[in-house]
């Protein structure tokens, strides 16, 4: 079948391996000329030209058998500086998707220690390698002898399995597939409590009153990139909170959106960083003070979570109410069902 494209290879001067490369079966017969230029050469026993060019810390090489290109030099140097033109935002896009995917393991690698760690102080490590029989009974005994701390600790295997769910959630809909996104009707209070019940421990022990507003009230929306949603800004919540405060949640609709509003006395945030705060990698100046900053990643996931359904995140700021923290409320708008 006659080709009637150029084929491509891109490379930056700081990795071995090309940022793309569509040049197929001829990738590895193409000779290595560091010399820009462009040729007419014989490969498997067909003439092509081959363009290579270099520039600001990339090179580039396109070979095409078409016979305009042959013939006509401009046309394949055209393409090529097109390409070139691009490889910066190529390049930034490559590092920032492997960025995302040693978040993801790190992340998960973290939520399993957690997860064993939480099993492990209720159950002795050892007597778990015993037969599975024995195993069984011994689970049993203890259960029975400790129910609460057994309790508690399945409370916190569930928050670090939604942890996990959030995580591979997040990066599934930050992936770009469309198909992932599937809005559907559901009620916004179930959403809501499926993720406060995680984090009742947390909020028990720093004694925050949670009051979450009972609502019919239906959004619009992909339930797991929602979920995701609520559960960093919870967690974000459970982290930066007052405590023996207040943290309250109501539901307003208007204009066919559905407002869900978390206000509580949380860590105050200036002025200049409350745009800032949902960008990837950041964290507040007054978290980063106290030693309470994470990758800065839970309000940036958050915020995209909630845009890929048509909605938005926004933040209302108040000003300095008790020592380092302020009246602050952050605003989920969804698409009413």
């Amino acid at each position: 079948m006659k080709e009637v494209y150029a084929r491509f290879a891109l490379w930056s001067e700081l990795r071995v391996e090309p940022l793309i490369n569509t040049l197929g079966p001829y990738f590895d017969e193409i000779p290595v000329d560091p010399i820009d230029g462009s040729s007419v050469e014989v490969i498997r026993g067909k003439k092509a030209r081959v363009a290579r060019r270099s520039i600001a810390g990339f090179r580039a090489v396109s070979l095409s058998f078409d016979p305009d290109r042959v013939r006509s030099k401009r046309i394949l140097d055209q393409e090529l500086h097109v390409v070139l033109s691009a490889a910066s935002a190529i390049y930034a896009g490559t590092v920032r998707a492997e960025a995302r995917a040693k978040r993801l393991i790190h992340n998960l690698k973290t939520l399993t220690a957690k997860t064993s760690q939480e099993i492990f102080l209720v159950f002795q490590q050892n007597r778990m390698l015993d037969a599975p029989k024995e195993v069984v009974e011994y689970l049993s005994a203890e259960v029975l002898k400790f129910p609460q701390e057994t309790a508690k600790a399945v409370v916190e295997v569930l928050k670090h399995q939604s942890a996990q769910k959030a995580e591979y959630s997040a990066f599934e809909k930050l992936a770009g597939n469309i198909q992932s996104i599937k809005p559907e009707a559901h009620e916004v209070h179930r959403v809501l409590m499926n993720v406060f019940y995680l984090f009742f421990a947390d909020f028990l022990d720093k004694k925050v009153w949670v009051n979450v507003e009972p609502t019919r009230v239906q959004g619009l929306f992909d339930y797991d990139a929602i979920h995701a949603c609520i559960y960093y800004l919870v967690d974000n919540a459970a982290k930066y909170c007052s405590p023996s405060t207040r943290l309250e949640v109501s539901v307003s609709v208007k204009d066919a959106l559905v407002d869900i509003s978390f206000e509580m006395e949380s860590l105050f945030i200036p002025a200049g960083e409350q745009d800032i705060i949902f960008e990837e990698g950041i964290s507040g100046s007054v978290a980063s003070k106290k030693d309470l900053h994470g990758a800065g990643l839970g309000l940036f996931l958050a915020r995209e979570m909630a845009r890929l359904n048509g909605g938005r995140l926004n933040l209302l700021a108040g000003r300095v109410a008790r020592g380092d923290y302020s009246r602050n409320t952050f605003v989920l708008t969804l698409p009413c069902a």
